[in-house]
């Protein structure tokens, strides 16, 4: 629920803590088996359960913070345990706690209010309003926005060393509004981001970029490669960009450049 920054979870493959309770607190919170004992799925079946279990599609932004990870779950909380009904996906690095993140996407009918926080809002760029709270240190960072047939919280731990602030999340948020207003190609959503995170890494301006194309690297990874060309005063030079991301729940893994 809200408000929890739980730190437990598995190995990045990625499967949920389901009941945390449930697992006896002499146990290592990252413990694999313990995770599968307490009801624990991979991401994309926890998104599957709950798409079955609500009969709507479920879409997680494409983008995620840019902090590194050991461990992602998820689970589709129906009813069990006196829960709302909703879908939970966990990010978390087992060596930095600062670095927990969790998506929490509620039906329309059963979203929550929050009427108790005090939010900033703010507009996505399709107008969408986004409400942002920062709780006190050491609590959490919340967005909460509304999009297709789902309320979607966004949190982050709040943390001094926290990397994961409010420009962060409204990237996140910016990158479902993307994916699903857009009318581009399916690589559309990852050349922008490939643009945008070279400009940002060289500071300089992109004036040319050319697709690539797509390789397949497992079930579980697929790449797809760009060619831009940067330029900024009279120095000029190419970049071959390198996006993977996973095929089935279209979440970013990570980003790497080639100089040419």
């Amino acid at each position: 629920m809200l408000g929890s920054i739980v730190l437990v979870g598995v190995l990045s493959l990625g499967i949920s803590p389901g009941n945390d309770q449930g697992i006896k607190k002499h146990q290592d919170p990252y413990d694999q088996q313990a995770i599968f004992e307490s009801g624990g799925e991979l991401v994309e079946e926890a998104m599957r359960d709950c798409e079955e279990h609500f009969g709507t599609s479920v879409f997680l932004p494409p983008l995620l913070p840019p902090v590194a990870f050991t461990h992602q779950y998820g689970r589709c909380y129906d009813m069990e345990g006196g829960l709302d009904e909703h879908l939970e996906v966990h990010y978390q690095n087992r060596y930095k706690p600062e670095h927990s993140y969790k998506i929490e996407l509620y039906p329309l009918e059963n979203k929550q209010h929050l009427k108790h926080l005090s939010f900033e809002e703010s507009q996505l760029s399709d107008h969408t309003t986004a409400k942002f709270y920062k709780g006190p240190i050491n609590t959490l960072r919340l967005l909460v926005f509304e999009k297709g047939d789902w309320q979607y919280l966004l949190t982050a731990a709040n943390r001094a060393s926290s990397e994961i602030r409010q420009q962060e999340l409204t990237e996140i948020a910016e990158s479902l509004v993307h994916a699903l207003n857009s009318k581009d190609p399916v690589y559309a959503t990852w050349g922008t981001l490939a643009v945008t995170e070279t400009k940002r890494k060289y500071n300089m301006d992109v004036v040319d970029y050319l697709y690539m194309g797509r390789t397949t690297i497992s079930n579980e990874m697929v790449e797809e490669k760009f060619k831009l060309w940067l330029k900024k005063g009279a120095r000029e030079f190419g970049v071959y960009v390198t996006v993977a991301f996973h095929p089935t729940i279209h979440q970013f893994i990570s980003i790497r450049y080639e100089e040419f």
